[in-house]
C-alpha cells in the first residue's frame, strides 16, 4: 500500500470521527429505539411551613409535615412561617441554585390560618 492510499484513509477516518462526535447524544440514541414511552410526574398534595432560607439570594423552601423538604418554584407566599397546603409536580431532573430539597413546581396554594 502506498502513503498516499494510508493517507488517504487516515483522512476519511478521521472525518468520520469528527462528524461523529459532532452529533448530539439524544439524536444517536433516539434512532436506536422504536417506542419511547414518557412518563408525567405525578401531583402532590402536602401541607406543611413555608421557610425563607437566605442562601445565594433568598430562596424558600417547603417543611413538609412528612418530613420532606422541597425549594418551591413559582407562584406561593413569600412570607416566612407560613402555614399552607400546596398541590405541585416534583421535579427530578432540576438542579437549582439554592438546593435546600428537591424543586417543587407549585400548582396551589392554600395558606392554612
Amino acid at each position: 500500500m502506498s502513503v498516499k492510499v494510508i493517507k488517504f484513509y487516515i483522512l476519511v477516518i478521521g472525518a468520520i470521527l469528527t462528524i461523529g462526535t459532532l452529533l448530539p447524544l439524544p439524536l444517536a440514541i433516539a434512532n436506536t429505539s422504536t417506542s419511547v414511552t414518557q412518563v408525567k410526574p405525578a401531583t402532590v398534595n402536602l401541607t406543611g411551613t413555608i421557610k425563607k432560607i437566605e442562601v445565594e439570594g433568598v430562596c424558600y423552601q417547603f417543611a413538609a409535615d412528612n418530613g420532606k423538604k422541597y425549594e418551591l418554584m413559582g407562584k406561593f407566599p413569600k412570607i416566612d412561617g407560613t402555614r399552607a397546603q400546596v398541590s405541585g409536580v416534583p421535579k427530578s431532573d432540576l438542579a437549582t441554585i439554592c438546593q435546600v430539597g428537591q424543586p417543587l413546581q407549585v400548582k396551589t396554594v392554600k395558606v392554612i390560618k
